[in-house]
């Protein structure tokens, strides 16, 4: 869920600070206004993301190209962002670059486990899993929380492997972020 327009938001950072558009799916209508007031070229779609028929929705959002650079996948619980992984058309749209919050921190391995096992069989590689944050509110030491993916198809496999080993080092994401 897209929620606010900037609080802890990857989408605002992508479009304020490298120019990039997309499409964010909400479901509870009372972010909307803070959106049309602050991210006035953003994208936002009230919609409850489980119901929408995401085979007709990618072309009408994005055109024929079927490819898309960045997917984030992010509604609680994990179980219900796992059913959004399970209705894209993962055999005719590829994305490249793949962030699948799995929430392992709250002990329901089930999203996570599944996520891997759809993302791996459609060919992408997993580059850094259980990348963990500061939640304070929910823990005062770092939460396991979302994996990060990537399309071998168009990152390069250097970078790749830049990325995996970096992630065996215990490095937080903004230690990496932005390096390429």
């Amino acid at each position: 869920g897209a929620q606010q327009p900037y609080s802890c938001s990857n989408t605002a950072l992508l479009n304020q600070t490298f120019g990039w558009d997309g499409v964010s799916v909400e479901l509870d209508p009372i972010h909307f206004p803070d959106w049309q007031l602050n991210r006035q070229k953003s994208k936002l779609i009230i919609a409850d993301a489980l119901s929408i028929d995401y085979n007709s929705a990618l072309p009408m959002w994005f055109g024929g190209a079927n490819r898309i650079d960045y997917l984030q996948l992010d509604i609680d619980p994990s179980r219900n962002t796992l059913r959004v992984l399970e209705l894209l058309p993962l055999d005719t749209w590829r994305f490249s670059v793949v962030t699948f919050e799995t929430d392992s921190y709250a002990g329901d391995l089930y999203a996570q486990k599944r996520s891997r096992e759809i993302l791996k069989h459609y060919g992408y590689e997993l580059i850094a899993e259980n990348v963990c944050v500061l939640f304070t509110s929910i823990s005062s030491d770092p939460i396991p929380f979302e994996d990060w993916w990537v399309d071998p198809r168009v990152v390069d496999k250097k970078i790749i492997d830049d990325l995996k080993s970096l992630a065996l080092m215990n490095v937080v994401p903004q230690d990496f972020l932005f390096k390429y």
